[in-house]
C-alpha cells in the first residue's frame, strides 16, 4: 500500500514537471526597437523664427530738376537691374544747354578782358619808364640852371621855364605811377569777374547735369516705370536701388530668450540659419536689436544681416524660416525628444551584444520634437530613439 501511494506521488510531481518549464531553461526574445547613429554637430538649432526679406540699404533715386522725359533705358526698365553710372533718365536739355553755352562765352570775354588789362599794364609800366627818363633829363638841366643862376649866367626868367619843365616831368612821372596801380587794380578786377564767370560755368553745367538720372551703384531698381514724355518736378522719386548682396531679414524675439544666460542666449553676432520654401539654406548674423519693444506681447525686433554668397538668390519681401544656432562640442547633439525617458536619460545601444545602456543626457533645448543634449562620448553610438515604456538596461534588442 505504501509502495503504491509513493509512486502515485513521484509520478504527480513527474507530470508537474513537464508541464511547468524551469527557469533555467527560459529563453530571453530581444526586443525590436528604433535608433539612429549620433552624429556631433558644429552647431545646432535652438529657436525657430520667421521673418521677411529686406534690402539693408535701399537708395532712392529722385528727379534734382523739372522737365520732360525725352530718354528712357529700356533694357534698365525691362531687366531691372543698372551699373553704377548707366544713365537710367534723361530730361529735355535745350534752355539748360544754352545757358551752359552762353556761361562758357562769358567765361572767354572775361579771359579775353584779362588780357586786355595785362596789356594796359605792359603799356602803363613803358610810359613810366620814359616819364622817368624825362624826369632824370628835366632833373639834370634843373640843377645846371641853378648853377648857372647863382653864377650869374642866366636869369630868372629862363630859370623859370627850366623849373616849369621839372615840375611838368615830375607830375607826369607820379601820373604814370597812378596809371600803372590803375591797371593792376582793373586786373585783379577782371579777375574777380573771370572767378565769377567760372562759378557761373559751374552752375551752368550742374544744372544741365541734373537732367540726367544715372545708377549711383550697381543693383537691382524698384519701383522704375519712367516712360517718355512724362513731365515730372523737381524731388519727385523716380525709382528705388539696392545692392543685391545686401540684404537682411527682420525677425521678432522674446525679451527672454535675449537676456537667456548659457550658451543657448541669444545675442548680437549671433549665428543663424535661414530657411526658403524651397529648402535653399543661407548663413546670417544677428547684427542689431531695435530699441523698443512690443507692450503687449514683449517682443523685440532683431536684424539679421544676410551672408553676401547666397544674399541675391532672395526675393525682397520673402518669407523665410530662421534658426537661431548654437555652437556645439563633440559631445553634443540633436536628438528626438521621445528619445528621453522620464529622468532625463536615453538608451544607448552596446552594438557588440545589442544591449541597452542607460545613459544621462544634459538637456540644453528641449522642444516638442527635437532636443538638444550633451552625451559624454556617445559620438557615433546608435540611439534608441523611441524610449518606450518596458526598456530597461541590459536588455537584449535587434535592430529594425
Amino acid at each position: 500500500m505504501t509502495n503504491h501511494i509513493q509512486r502515485s506521488w513521484l509520478g504527480g510531481f513527474m507530470a508537474l514537471s513537464l508541464m511547468v518549464p524551469m527557469t533555467g531553461m527560459a529563453q530571453e526574445t530581444p526586443l525590436a526597437v528604433d535608433t539612429m547613429r549620433l552624429q556631433a554637430q558644429r552647431m545646432v538649432t535652438t529657436d525657430t523664427f520667421f521673418g521677411t526679406v529686406q534690402a539693408t540699404a535701399m537708395v532712392g533715386l529722385s528727379y534734382e530738376a523739372r522737365g520732360c522725359v525725352v530718354e528712357v533705358s529700356e533694357q534698365a526698365k525691362r531687366d531691372r537691374v543698372a551699373t553704377a553710372g548707366q544713365v537710367l533718365v534723361r530730361l529735355d536739355g535745350k534752355r539748360s544747354l544754352l545757358a551752359l553755352r552762353t556761361a562758357e562765352s562769358r567765361l572767354a570775354e572775361l579771359g579775353a578782358q584779362i588780357e586786355e588789362r595785362e596789356l594796359d599794364i605792359v603799356s602803363a609800366a613803358a610810359d613810366d619808364k620814359r616819364r622817368q627818363q624825362e624826369l632824370d633829363l628835366t632833373t639834370a638841366e634843373y640843377e645846371r640852371n641853378s648853377t648857372m643862376l647863382g653864377r650869374g649866367l642866366i636869369n630868372e626868367t629862363t630859370m623859370e621855364g627850366v623849373e616849369r619843365r621839372f615840375m611838368e616831368a615830375r607830375f607826369a612821372a607820379d601820373r604814370a605811377q597812378e596809371a600803372i596801380a590803375t591797371a593792376r587794380a582793373a586786373k585783379r578786377r577782371a579777375q574777380i569777374a573771370l572767378e565769377i564767370g567760372e562759378l557761373e560755368l559751374q552752375t551752368a553745367q550742374l544744372s544741365h547735369d541734373m537732367l540726367v538720372l544715372t545708377a549711383p551703384i550697381d543693383g537691382v531698381l524698384v519701383g522704375f516705370e519712367t516712360n517718355v514724355g512724362d513731365c515730372v518736378q523737381e524731388g519727385e522719386r523716380a525709382a528705388q536701388i539696392y545692392a543685391p548682396s545686401q540684404k537682411s531679414v527682420d525677425v521678432f524675439i522674446l525679451i527672454r530668450r535675449l537676456s537667456a544666460s548659457g550658451p543657448n542666449g541669444i545675442a548680437e553676432g549671433s549665428e543663424v540659419r535661414i530657411t526658403r520654401v524651397n529648402d535653399q539654406t543661407c548663413g546670417g548674423t544677428i547684427t542689431r536689436f531695435d530699441t523698443e519693444a512690443d507692450l503687449e506681447n514683449q517682443f523685440v525686433k532683431a536684424t539679421i544681416e544676410v551672408d553676401e554668397t547666397c544674399a541675391p538668390g532672395l526675393f525682397l519681401n520673402e518669407a523665410v524660416e530662421v534658426e537661431a544656432m548654437m555652437g556645439a562640442g563633440e559631445d553634443t547633439f540633436e536628438i528626438p525628444t521621445s528619445a528621453l525617458t522620464g529622468g532625463d536619460t536615453v538608451y544607448l545601444v552596446n552594438e557588440d551584444g545589442l544591449v541597452l545602456e542607460e545613459v544621462a543626457a544634459e538637456i540644453l533645448q528641449s522642444g516638442l520634437s527635437q532636443t538638444i543634449a550633451r552625451i559624454p562620448a556617445a559620438s557615433g553610438r546608435l540611439l534608441v530613439s523611441d524610449a518606450r515604456t518596458g526598456l530597461a538596461a541590459g536588455q537584449t534588442v535587434s535592430l529594425e
